[in-house]
């Protein structure tokens, strides 16, 4: 799923009906991408919508979880905060989701939205109840 994920090969449904961005990679306990966001999803005053930016988060926090699962393990997100640092009017953002920690059945995830020119724009945090089977079946993993 990861690596389909990264290259483009497989999006999970909700996230492509979002038009959310694809990874631009990932490795044990994080997953990264970059994105030149559509200005059809800002507020009237040229904003990027922060609910928008909310789903993303979600999306990134999942996937960075997604790293550290067994064969048999899903996951689903039991809460995610976001905090917005500044508002964002154009330009490239980067998105990383680090797992900061993770327990048999939590995890603590981080993700941060940084500026082209580096300044944090926003920052959230996920913790992902870690399951056994079922739900990772309802991801769009392999059977």
């Amino acid at each position: 799923m990861l690596d389909g994920t990264v290259s483009g090969s497989f999006q999970h449904p909700a996230l492509r009906r979002l038009a959310l961005p694809d990874f631009s990679g990932w490795e044990p306990g994080r997953v990264w991408g970059e994105w030149d966001y559509d200005p059809g999803i800002c507020n009237p005053d040229g904003t990027l919508f922060g609910g928008y930016l909310a789903a993303l988060a979600d999306a990134t926090a999942g996937h960075a979880v997604a790293t550290t699962l067994g064969g048999e393990e899903g996951f689903a997100t039991a809460d995610l905060h976001i905090s917005y640092h500044r508002a964002v009017r154009g330009g490239r953002l980067r998105f990383e989701g680090v797992v900061v920690s993770r327990g048999r059945q939590i995890g603590h995830i981080e993700v941060r939205f940084t500026s082209q020119d580096g300044d944090r724009v926003a920052t959230a945090y996920a913790t992902e109840v870690v399951t056994q089977g079922a739900l990772r079946r309802g991801l769009g993993a392999p059977q």
